[in-house]
């Protein structure tokens, strides 16, 4: 708690009496000081407990079990340390087993280096000539052998600095060794979908132009969709800016990569107008040339999530196409049928959705009375809205939980050791080209 920023200072009757605006603007600042304290808080105790959580199983041997939801997709059971936790979870574990790095193995921790520090958008051999570069500067040593003094500011300012760090103390122990294709490793090595629901979208779709953004075809660059549509973004707001709009003047030059990211992600998940609004007004007010617009913030995000949406459209024009004639199969399957909405996965899982009007009940306690929801009671009729809204999202859910489990299944039988988060799949340093042959086959299969 001796990190929490200090509270701000009350005015004094005097400089209310002065400038009476100053007691708005320090309770403004109260309440901001309070939320950042409180969430620095809730993060120093998990991070007490996922360091807990390892401590006591560092010397064994443990698995993740895992519950698969009515989609089919894949969570483990177990908080804290888990696989699909934040940085300091993924970079506290290792594979049980350990791999000699072999011919493959050392160029792809170089690789996960890179991608760890946020250099994931350069070429193949451009992200370990990057790692390359910044050993022979001394900085990866220095992070290894001097991770809290000298090499401390380094590490930190990648993207994902634990597994960046655990990965640094891998790469340089492979390195030091006799013989760096005999060294045994066992940090995982992620490879990553680009946009995964947007991938399988376009996929349906025959989307060429959309899996060219996603990557599903082949580039000796990397694409980056979130950056193809801020472009579009940016440059309509340009225009609008030029022709005098004063919303868009307010916001050219301030459309980054991150102001539309979220939007763009979420947005095979069924991301409504007044959700992709929220999410870029956060991304906004993190922007202090418009943060200190807060009354125009609403309608500066409304602008811009306006534009995203419509550009997305234009980008991903098969995506959307399926994503809507779904949509349209389900609202005609609640409304005419009066049924939900069912299908069968790939893995033959069958799936249907639960979505039915809400019943309530009132209880009544000597202390207060409640009233408890229920939409599981299948004499309800389904909700037609929701079984509408709620079809693309899931189906693409379902189509990503079949790639995973195919793809688990496919390593299993090359013998090779598998992890994943959804659509991120993790696999010794030496298997990386395996599994990468299997994960593209399972996704056409």
């Amino acid at each position: 708690d001796a990190l929490d920023e200090a509270m701000p200072e009350a005015p004094t009757e005097a400089e209310l009496e002065q400038d009476p605006t100053k007691l708005l603007e320090w309770r403004r600042k109260l309440r901001s000081v309070t939320k950042a304290n409180a969430e620095r808080h809730s993060e120093r105790v998990t991070a007490h407990l996922k360091l807990g959580v390892a401590r006591e199983f560092r010397d064994d041997t443990f698995y993740f079990v895992h519950n698969l939801d009515f989609r089919g997709r894949a969570y483990p059971c177990s908080p804290y340390l888990t696989t699909t936790g934040d940085d300091l979870s993924r970079g506290l574990l290792r594979f049980a087993t350990a791999k000699p790095l072999g011919v493959d193995g050392l160029r792809w921790l170089k690789i996960h280096v890179a991608n760890l520090y946020g250099k994931d958008k350069l070429p193949m051999d451009e992200r370990a000539a990057w790692t390359d570069a910044e050993f022979a500067a001394g900085h990866i040593a220095a992070v290894v052998d001097h991770p809290l003094d000298a090499g401390l500011e380094w590490w930190l300012a990648a993207d994902k600095p634990v597994q960046c760090l655990a990965v640094c103390y891998e790469l340089m122990a492979a390195i030091r060794s006799a013989d760096p294709r005999q060294f045994l490793s066992s940090v995982p090595v992620h490879q990553d979908g680009s946009c995964n629901g947007l991938q399988h979208y376009a996929a349906l779709g025959r989307d060429a132009f959309g899996g060219e953004q996603v990557n599903l075809t082949p580039s000796a660059v990397p694409k980056d969709v979130y950056a193809g549509v801020r472009q579009l973004v940016e440059q309509k707001v340009a225009k609008a800016a030029a022709n005098g709009d004063k919303v868009a003047l307010k916001l050219n030059g301030h459309i980054s990569r991150k102001v539309v990211k979220q939007t763009v992600m979420t947005s095979v998940y069924g991301v409504t107008y007044v959700g992709a609004r929220k999410q870029i007004q956060n991304r906004l007010e993190e922007i202090p040339a418009l943060a200190a617009e807060e009354e125009e913030l609403f309608v500066m995000a409304s602008y811009v999530a306006r534009l995203t949406l419509e550009s997305l459209g234009e980008v991903f024009e098969g995506a959307t196409t399926s994503m809507k004639w779904l949509a349209e199969c389900a609202q005609a399957i609640a409304r005419d049928a009066q049924v939900p909405v069912e299908w069968v996965t790939p893995l033959g899982l069958p799936v249907l959705q639960p979505y039915r009007t809400k019943t309530s009940r009132l209880v009544k306690t000597i202390l207060q009375s409640m009233s408890l929801q229920s939409e599981s009671d299948e004499s309800r009729s389904v909700s037609i809205a929701r079984q509408k809204s709620a079809m693309p999202p899931n189906f693409v859910h379902s189509l990503d939980s079949s790639h995973m489990l195919m793809t688990a299944a496919a390593c299993k039988e090359q013998g090779i050791a598998f992890a994943s988060v959804h659509d991120s799949f993790w696999t010794h340093a030496a298997d990386i080209p395996i599994m990468n042959d299997i994960l593209r086959r399972q996704f056409v299969k």
